[in-house]
């Protein structure tokens, strides 16, 4: 199994958080505070920029500089300590590929995201998908806007299930029992993967495990040992032990194989595999794919989605007098529905997920219709699945614990308790209190 992206992922926080707290020399990119008086400096990605560059040829009187930002776990938050140290390089927006990261540029020590409470009127954050703000808030303040949203859905192989005369779950008992049925009549069939984010943020987060429930910038709650997760070890054990779910991260080249061997017959996975791994990367021929709902979990009457990927902008508390125009970029570049109508990716905002989804559901690709299963699933994030300042940590803690029982055949309900030790550390070193 490889892991060496979350290795990096793990470096880069760390080294963010050191550099937070020490003195030195450097500074963010373009120098000066925000750029200069005047001057609105936005820090985005290679998908965003054209969106940038589109706000500032609306706005000719704005003096605006972009800046192309790699979107890699870490980089913002050591940039933005490198600025704390020189006092000077704050982008007055920044783009995160990885909103977590707001959990650490809101904290007391980085002292980078503003508040936009007062800069964004109540009547737009109302318009965003319920839930879909709540990694962004902190001790009742919103410090960020979500751009984009990664529910997770039921991915499947239609053309599988009719050939195998299987009927798609709509329990996680029922889900159990078809994949322990594919191990058995179709060896190396899968019906998920277990691994990082991919297990965490998927099965744990759509069970409301409380694995990162955020109480506050400096509290977060982490318990383990409640139904909402043990539950979920019980689902995966006999999963696990019968190889109906890989512990092969689905983004690792080697998950291809699955695809091309016809042995994906479901995948709980985000809403971007759909476009951005079933066909480019698992290689599984068109027509085939359609989405489900996620199933719904004992004692409950409607299905939760986990969260995996998504991305969020953030306005600088330095920004001055150009924090009302940094607002008003962030709030058109997250908002502006022709504008997230074409993007990439599932949008946050509700009215543009709407638009976005014409064009989705016309797809050849897929089997059926794939938007309502992603409608229900954006209405239905699981509560509790905060941005926290240990996200790399929370990563690799899974993978050695629960990863770890799985490859060695061992008992996931103690993996859990080893897993609640590593993540209170985890915690407690990046500056909360754990209750």
């Amino acid at each position: 199994m490889k892991r060496w992206r979350t290795a990096s992922a793990v470096a880069a926080a760390a080294l963010a958080l050191v550099l937070s707290g020490c003195g030195g020399t450097g500074g963010g990119a373009g120098g000066g505070s925000g750029g200069g008086k005047g001057e609105l400096l936005v820090w985005v990605d290679n998908t965003r920029m054209p969106a940038a560059q589109q706000y500032k040829k609306a706005h000719p009187d704005l003096k605006m500089r972009i800046v192309t930002i790699p979107p890699d776990a870490g980089y913002v938050p050591t940039k933005i300590s490198l600025a704390n140290r020189t006092k000077s390089g704050w982008p007055d927006v920044v783009f995160l590929a990885n909103p977590a990261e707001a959990a650490t540029l809101a904290s007391e020590k980085f002292g980078y995201a503003a508040p936009l409470d007062d800069l964004v009127p109540k009547s737009v954050r109302d318009g965003f998908t319920p839930g879909a703000l709540d990694t962004c808030t902190f001790g009742g303040k919103t410090y960020c806007l979500r751009n984009d949203i990664a529910p997770t859905v039921l991915w499947y192989d239609a053309t599988l299930m009719k050939r195998y005369g299987y009927e798609v779950p709509h329990t996680w008992a029922e889900y159990q029992q078809t994949g322990l049925k594919a191990a058995r009549e179709h060896p190396g069939t899968i019906v998920g993967a277990v691994n990082g984010k991919y297990g965490a943020g998927i099965y744990f987060g759509s069970s409301g495990c409380a694995t990162r429930d955020t109480l506050s910038l400096t509290e977060v709650h982490i318990d383990l040992g409640q139904a909402n997760c043990t539950r979920v070890a019980d689902l995966l054990q006999p999963l696990a032990r019968e190889k109906a779910v890989t512990t092969v991260v689905p983004i690792d080249p080697g998950f291809a194989k699955f695809g091309k061997g016809d042995k994906i017959l479901m995948l709980p996975a985000p809403a971007w595999f759909g476009d951005f791994m079933f066909a480019p990367a698992f290689k599984v021929p068109k027509g085939r794919i359609a989405a489900a709902p996620m199933p719904t979990w004992p004692g409950e009457d409607k299905p939760y989605a986990g969260q995996v990927g998504g991305g969020a902008f953030l306005v600088s508390s330095h920004a001055g007098e150009r924090a009302k125009e940094a607002a008003d970029l962030v709030r058109w570049m997250t908002t502006d529905v022709s504008l997230q109508a074409k993007q990439p990716t599932y949008p946050a905002f509700t009215a543009a997920a709407t638009k976005w989804g014409e064009a989705k559901s016309k797809d050849p690709y897929y089997a059926f219709d794939p938007m309502p299963a992603l409608t229900a699933a954006a209405n239905a994030l699981r509560p509790g699945f905060g941005a926290v300042r240990f996200e790399a940590d929370w990563q690799s803690s899974f993978n050695d614990t629960l990863v770890k029982a799985i490859d060695s055949d061992g008992n996931l309900r103690s993996a859990l308790t080893s897993w609640q030790g590593k993540l209170e550390a985890a915690a407690k070193t990046t500056g909360y209190s754990v209750g």
